[in-house]
């Protein structure tokens, strides 16, 4: 039996960080609806003056941030001592765990465009080590599948291996679908499974997720059947997972937690200084 979509979400359009303009598609008014995922963020823009304030130092506890820069640059620096560029066609995987600050600055470039997913850690791993991987174009396989590519930006498939996420089964697809094809894949039924349709429209088992708009799949089903009803090529995003089912405490900002006390205490730690909790030795 094909999945079918329960809800499409519409993005609404704010400012995030010091002046980045940018879709927030899923949110905390959607975060049990799409568990394991918390947030999307989607940014489109060929306007410098959208992204050039980027953002600043900044602290996260408890999920991972997995950011896909589809076109353009996102410079990222962390205080494990991380400092590097994601490029074009490229992903940024962050652990943040126990705590990290970071911050992510967009040099101008002709257009700047992809999307930022958090995911959430379950209550177990919300004290793991941080980690960041800077998951470059190059290395990212993409297969053909006869009506189309898939880029494996994480996880498996078929016999395909990809970026491992350590904490929760994951697979990530950016799959393109050429005009009037389509696309199916074999899935568990208690597989927790999110939709972006990121180029185009897509038909998801003959219901429309239009452009820009998130896709909240029903449990069970043993297919994902996608279609590409137009003349232009399209891309849609796939984010397979298991459901966690824990309480989720999360006011605005970027630390996730299971409890209100949980979530007081870590920005309580931020005000006094003692957040971080793994630092790297300068000396080695």
């Amino acid at each position: 039996m094909n999945r079918k979509l329960k809800k499409n979400v519409q993005g609404k359009a704010n400012v995030d960080g010091a002046g980045v303009h940018l879709l927030n598609v899923l949110t905390r008014e959607t975060m049990y609806d799409s568990d394991p995922l918390l947030l999307l963020d989607a940014f489109d823009s060929t306007n410098y003056e959208d992204y050039k304030a980027g953002f600043p130092m900044h602290p996260h506890r408890g999920i991972e941030t997995i950011s896909y820069v589809y076109q353009g640059i996102m410079v990222h620096k962390d205080s494990l001592g991380n400092e590097d560029a994601v490029k074009t066609g490229g992903v940024q995987w962050m652990t943040s765990g126990s705590g990290i600050f970071h911050e992510e600055m967009m040099p101008e470039v002709d257009r700047l465009f992809g999307v930022q997913l958090w995911l959430n850690l379950p209550k177990k791993y919300k004290w793991v080590k941080p980690e960041y991987k800077n998951i470059a174009s190059e290395d990212i396989k993409e297969i053909d599948f006869g009506g189309g590519y898939l880029r494996l930006l994480a996880g498996s498939y078929k016999a395909y291996k990809g970026y491992q996420a350590k904490y929760l089964p994951v697979s990530y697809y950016d799959v393109h679908i050429k005009p009037n094809k389509s696309f199916d894949l074999d899935i568990n039924e208690d597989d927790s499974i999110t939709l972006f349709s990121l180029i185009g429209d897509v038909y998801v088992d003959d219901k429309k997720l239009p452009n820009f708009n998130a896709g909240l799949t029903e449990l069970g089903g043993d297919k994902l059947f996608l279609e590409n009803k137009s003349d232009q090529e399209i891309s849609v995003l796939v984010f397979i997972s298991k459901r966690i089912d824990e309480p989720i405490a999360w006011t605005p900002g970027p630390i996730v937690m299971n409890t209100q006390e949980e979530l007081d205490q870590a920005y309580r730690e931020v005000k006094e200084g003692t957040f971080i909790k793994d630092k790297i030795d300068m000396h080695k």
